[in-house]
């Protein structure tokens, strides 16, 4: 899914560059450009992110509920995590 998610954006990138060449960058078409390519980039640092594991939650021990990756504690049964 991820290598999927780069070719689309990177393959929009190229089209979109290509149309700008062959018909000539106007402000409507390099604001559109811009927003592609801040798109782009979030994209790719989502799939980053993705990679390193950086997101997901945190599974309780104690009773195996899904908590926010840096709470203290566990919402369902109280246990405080360990720093």
């Amino acid at each position: 899914m991820k290598i999927v998610l780069g070719a689309v954006v990177l393959l929009g990138l190229a089209l979109t560059l290509a149309l700008a060449v062959q018909e000539g960058i106007d402000t409507r078409d390099a604001v559109t450009l811009v927003l592609i390519l801040g798109c782009g980039a979030l994209a790719f640092a989502a799939i980053r992110k993705a990679r390193l594991g950086a997101v997901g939650p945190n599974r309780c021990p104690g009773c195996s509920g899904l908590n926010s990756p840096h709470a203290p504690y566990c919402k369902h049964c109280g246990l405080r995590f360990e720093d």
